[in-house]
């Protein structure tokens, strides 16, 4: 089958975040796995829609090599292309044996099987990670904002890596509820109608009251250091406006110096 320089046919290495490693990171492996493979034009063999030719099918119209992308390809040629899309999913998995799937398979197969795998849904998990996402709580004596904005983040993915459904317009109003009771009366009007807008209020607000915090704190301390230098002063002052103490005069008990 033609190809230049093989380009075609070299397997790609995913980012390490979109590597097949378990339900977490499911959806980004399939994204990158399917836009492989289309740009590759090799769709068919993923899907099953081109099936493996035998010789006493296959019709040799010509002797030249047909596209990559031809849908009636030579016996050689689909056992070529069918075992790229399958190493294209083998060696992106983090662990092929323990999600359950073999080098030997066809990529149709073994595609089908992790589908089934991954994406049927589990209503259970699917509440528990959909719970988890609506009751986790901002604390800003112990997290910054950014963290949390961050773990929020994840809940959210991991609720849709699981099948659970929860739109931007939803979230938003989830990450507004997640701020503490002694926030309430600054998030009753957050500006903006996505999620995005609504951390970006937070963030401000956060540094804000941290910031106010922060020199509550600093203003103690100069206080406090004023009031050491004051009292320091005091003593200082005090010390050296006091009467001298008179001193005893010391009596020479030597033998009387001769005189010339």
């Amino acid at each position: 089958m033609a190809s230049t320089g093989n380009s075609p046919l070299n397997v790609p290495t995913f980012p390490e975040t979109s590597q097949l490693s378990g339900q977490d990171t499911w959806r980004a492996f399939k994204d990158c796995v399917e836009l492989n493979v289309q740009v590759r034009g090799l769709t068919g063999y993923l899907d099953g829609s081109i099936p493996k030719p035998t010789s006493a099918t296959y019709i040799y119209i010509a002797q030249s090599a047909s596209p990559i992308d031809s849908v009636t390809p030579s016996p050689g040629e689909w056992n070529q292309c069918e075992r790229m899309v399958a190493s294209i999913i083998f060696l992106n998995c983090t662990d092929p044996v323990g999600i359950g799937i073999e080098c030997s398979d066809t990529a149709h197969k073994t595609w089908q099987y992790l589908i089934k795998k991954y994406e049927a849904r589990d209503e259970q998990r699917i509440h528990i990670a959909d719970t988890l996402l609506r009751e986790h709580k901002f604390n800003p004596d112990s997290t910054t904002m950014e963290e949390h904005e961050k773990k929020m983040k994840n809940l959210l993915k991991q609720l849709h890596n699981l099948g659970g459904t929860c739109n931007d317009y939803q979230f938003r109003m989830i990450v507004i509820a997640s701020m503490p009771e002694s926030w309430k009366d600054y998030v009753l009007n957050v500006p903006g109608i996505y999620s995005t807008n609504a951390f970006t209020y937070l963030h401000r607000l956060y540094l804000d009251k941290v910031g106010c915090t922060h020199s509550s704190g600093d203003d103690y301390i100069k206080d406090k250091v004023a009031a050491l230098v004051a009292q320091h002063l005091a003593t200082h002052a005090a010390s050296t406006s006091s009467p001298n103490v008179k001193r005893e005069r010391h009596i020479c008990s030597n033998p009387v110096c001769p005189t010339k």
